[in-house]
């Protein structure tokens, strides 16, 4: 489960050992002018539709990495039938973050 570090001016995303493995990536950081919008999903493998370029994949149970779909770049660390946040940028490496989150309810009231 992704942990985010939410300040004023960034939003971190926080990964641990296991998701830098999974994801092939490093805590990715992000300058809050760049989210256009959030929400919460009841399942963010629903979220994580494309072809996977570079992490891991148990179909069905995880998805974790770089995905692509229709021309968009989604950063993805879901696991199946678990709440995530759907966070939407602008100007970043990542069209999408689709993160498995503890509280997706309690992310998006802080990032709105």
């Amino acid at each position: 489960m992704a942990k985010l570090v939410i300040t004023d001016q960034t939003l971190t995303v926080a990964l641990s050992i296991s998701d830098k493995l999974h994801t092939l990536q490093r805590n990715l950081k992000v300058p809050r002018w760049a989210i256009l919008g959030v929400r919460a999903v009841a399942d963010g493998l629903d979220e994580a539709r494309g072809v996977l370029g570079s992490g891991t994949e148990v179909p069905g149970v995880l998805r974790a990495g770089t995905i692509a779909y229709q021309g968009t770049v989604t950063f993805a660390i879901c696991r199946v039938r678990v709440p995530a946040v759907v966070i939407e940028l602008s100007g970043q490496a990542f069209d999408r973050l689709v993160l498995t989150v503890a509280d997706p309810d309690a992310v998006v009231a802080q990032l709105a």
